[in-house]
């Protein structure tokens, strides 16, 4: 699986927990993201990592143990692997 794939499927199973958990304007900002990441996956990382940090950011949501992994896996993937132009 290719970078874009993965960070597509990460932020799609986030949606549907999002969903769940009714934060729908979570959900929302993540389909944006994972939107752009089909054209420009650099960019879409970039708006990944606003979403961490501060209060009321994505990383104080308290969903279930499979959501948080996938945060940390996503933050990872956009921190980890980041390339400036």
């Amino acid at each position: 699986m290719n970078e874009k794939e993965q960070l597509s499927a990460i932020v799609q199973r986030m949606e549907v927990k999002l969903a769940q958990g009714h934060q729908d304007d979570w959900v929302r900002l993540l389909h944006r993201a994972r939107t752009l990441s089909a054209f420009d996956c650099s960019a879409a990382k970039g708006e990944i990592l606003h979403y961490f940090g501060g209060a009321g950011s994505i990383s104080d949501l308290k969903i279930d143990e499979e959501f948080s992994d996938l945060r940390t896996q996503l933050y990872t993937l956009c921190y980890g692997k980041r390339t400036k132009h």
